[in-house]
C-alpha cells in the first residue's frame, strides 16, 4: 500500500518569532493560491497559514495538491479496474448538457462549463460485442491497460526524428486506456513560500514537507 502524500510544507527560519512567522505564511498563502492550478479553484481555497516559532509555511486539504506540485510519470491506472469513475469533462458547445439536462455542471476558474459524467473501466481481459461493417465482433473492454486509440505516430521519412522509425508510436502516446499522461511539476507551494521570505528579505535554512513519516527536505 502505497503511504499517504505531505499535507503541509513548511521553511525553517533561525530566530523567527511567531509573529512575524504568521504573517508570512498567510503571504505564502496568497502566492500559491495565485500560482496553484486552477480548475475548479476549490483545492487552493483549502490552503491554510502555517506556522510557529523558528518556521511558517502552508498546509492542505486534499492529497493530490503535492502531486500537482512534485508532478508524476505516466501511468497505468490499474487501480481502476472494475470500478464506475466520474469525470468532469468540457462542455463548451452545450451538447453534454443537451444529452442529459439532470447531469451535474459546474464552471472552471476560468470560466469553462464542464459536465459530470459516468465511465466504467472494465476487469483486465474482459470482452465487448461491437457491430462493424454489419458484423459483430468481440474487442478488448476499455479495462486499465487495454489497446487504445494512438494520437500520435512518427512520420515517415525524411521526416522521422533521429532514432524513430516510421509509424512508431510517438513519447507520450502508448496506445492503452485509462493511462494517465503524468503531470508537470508546477512548484506553486515551494514558490509562494520562497517568494514571502524573500518579500520580507527572510533567509530560509531548509524548506521541507511534512508527512506521516517525518520530514523531507524540498529542492526546486
Amino acid at each position: 500500500m502505497e503511504k499517504p502524500p505531505p499535507m503541509s510544507m513548511i521553511a525553517k527560519v533561525k530566530d523567527l518569532d511567531q509573529y512575524e512567522a504568521h504573517h508570512l505564511a498567510r503571504e505564502a498563502v496568497i502566492i500559491a493560491r495565485r500560482k496553484a492550478p486552477k480548475f475548479s479553484g476549490a483545492s487552493a481555497k483549502r490552503f491554510t497559514p502555517y506556522s510557529g516559532p523558528g518556521f511558517f509555511g502552508i498546509k492542505w486539504q486534499d492529497s493530490w495538491v503535492w502531486f500537482q506540485e512534485q508532478g508524476i510519470k505516466p501511468f497505468t491506472m490499474k487501480n481502476l479496474a472494475g470500478k464506475t469513475i466520474p469525470m468532469w469533462i468540457s462542455d463548451p458547445t452545450g451538447k453534454e448538457r443537451t444529452k442529459n439536462p439532470k447531469a451535474k455542471t459546474r464552471v472552471t476558474a476560468s470560466g469553462v462549463t464542464q459536465v459530470l459524467i459516468f465511465r466504467r473501466a472494465a476487469i483486465k481481459g474482459a470482452q465487448k460485442s461491437v457491430l462493424r461493417n454489419g458484423i459483430r465482433q468481440f474487442v478488448p473492454a476499455s479495462y486499465p491497460g487495454a489497446p487504445g486509440r494512438i494520437g500520435l505516430r512518427e512520420v515517415g521519412q525524411p521526416l522521422t526524428a533521429t532514432g524513430k522509425v516510421g509509424g512508431q508510436i510517438s513519447t507520450g502516446n502508448v496506445g492503452v486506456r485509462w493511462r494517465h499522461p503524468g503531470l508537470t511539476a508546477r512548484h506553486f507551494l515551494a514558490y509562494g513560500i520562497t517568494e514571502a521570505a524573500s518579500n520580507s528579505r527572510v533567509a530560509i535554512n531548509q524548506l521541507v514537507a511534512i508527512g506521516p513519516d517525518g520530514e523531507t527536505s524540498v529542492s526546486f
